[in-house]
């Protein structure tokens, strides 16, 4: 489930913050580059808050049946601690402030005033204590971000739902249908 999930759920975010009725819009995939070095990290997204005109560098971590559904819905900060590679430690250096990071979108340094994070589903528990702990600006959920496109009667996200249950419905057909060819 979480790799057919996957294969469209980065979309479903850049259709939200395209939408005139979003908080942000999406300018970009970012890379984050240590200081002094030359090359970096790659995050998902690079949100804009349409209001204030504030960046945030932005990651997805939607993990639906990750060890056994345990990171579906995010109700502890210590459910981030199994995110180890350098772009999520990058994330979290912006997130805190550490001065630590230059940051690139379409191959020019943008200043950011910040980092969000993605998560599947979330509790406010849990969203509280990853904005207390980590100093993220915000945590959104694919959960709550599916339900504005539904509730706005979204025709993209409409159109890309329709697609991919095409596609995944022609996958399993052919998994559970024998090949008149090979038989």
């Amino acid at each position: 489930m979480s790799r057919v999930f996957g294969i469209f759920s980065e979309e479903i975010v850049r259709l939200w913050a395209n939408d005139p009725r979003s908080p942000y819009e999406d300018i970009g995939r970012p890379t984050l580059r240590k200081l002094g070095e030359s090359t970096g990290s790659t995050l998902d997204f690079t949100l804009r808050h349409k209001k204030t005109g504030t960046s945030y560098v932005t990651e997805l971590k939607c993990e639906i049946e990750y060890e056994n559904y345990k990171y579906f819905v995010l109700t502890d900060v210590k459910q981030l601690d199994h995110h180890r590679k350098g772009a999520f430690k990058a994330l979290l250096e912006v997130a805190a402030k550490t001065p630590s990071h230059r940051v690139f979108v379409n191959k020019k340094e943008i200043a950011v005033d910040g980092a969000i994070l993605i998560w599947g589903a979330a509790t406010p528990e849990g969203r509280r204590a990853v904005i207390d702990a980590k100093g993220f600006f915000d945590v959104l959920s694919i959960e709550e971000i599916i339900s504005d496109l539904i509730t706005w009667n979204h025709a993209g996200y409409l159109a890309l739902m329709e697609q991919r249950r095409s596609w995944t419905n022609a996958m399993f057909d052919g998994l559970i249908h024998s090949n008149p060819e090979t038989d």
